[in-house]
C-alpha cells in the first residue's frame, strides 16, 4: 500500500526534503483506470528546494513503462514515462499569476498548494501529463469489419 504523505509546502522545499520510492501504478486510484496492467511499477522522486531568489519549487521525476490500450487495434501498446519537471509552489493564485509574470521568459509550470500537499498526488499528476492522448501502436492492423 502506497503511503500518502501530506506536506507543509513551505517546509518541504525550505528544508530539501525528498520522497522517493517505487510502487505498483494501481497504488494510484487514476493510474490504476489508465493501464492495462496495474502490476507495472512506478519510480518516482520528488525533492523540495529553491531557486536562487529563495522561491519554493520541487523537482519531480517519475519512470515506468506501462502499457495502454491501443486506441486502433485495443490491443495492448508500450508507453514509456519519463517525466523530470520543476514545479513552482505557490499559496494562492494570486501568488501563482504573480510567479508566472515574473518568470516570464522561463518555462516553468507553478503549482498552487494550499495549506498543505499531497505528493503521491503530485506524482499522479505528473504521470497522467505525461501519457499520450491517444495510445497507438506506430503501425497495427485495424480491426475490419468482419472481426467485430
Amino acid at each position: 500500500m502506497l503511503e500518502r504523505p501530506e506536506v507543509l509546502p513551505s517546509n518541504f522545499a525550505e528544508k530539501s526534503r525528498c520522497w522517493e520510492g517505487n510502487t505498483m501504478v494501481g497504488d494510484f486510484e487514476r493510474l490504476a483506470q489508465e493501464f492495462v496492467d496495474p502490476e507495472a511499477i512506478l519510480h518516482y522522486r520528488v525533492c523540495g528546494g529553491q531557486d536562487a531568489r529563495g522561491r519554493p519549487r520541487l523537482h519531480c521525476t517519475v519512470k515506468a513503462d506501462v502499457e495502454m490500450e491501443c486506441q486502433r487495434c485495443l490491443k495492448p501498446v508500450n508507453v514509456t514515462v519519463d517525466s523530470d519537471r520543476v514545479l513552482y509552489l505557490a499559496a494562492s493564485e494570486a501568488e501563482a499569476d504573480r510567479l508566472e509574470t515574473v518568470l516570464a521568459d522561463e518555462d516553468i509550470e507553478v503549482l498552487v498548494t494550499g495549506q498543505t500537499l499531497d505528493l503521491a498526488g503530485v506524482v499522479e499528476d505528473e504521470v497522467l501529463l505525461s501519457l499520450p492522448i491517444v495510445p497507438m501502436h506506430e503501425d497495427c492492423t485495424m480491426m475490419s469489419v468482419a472481426d467485430v
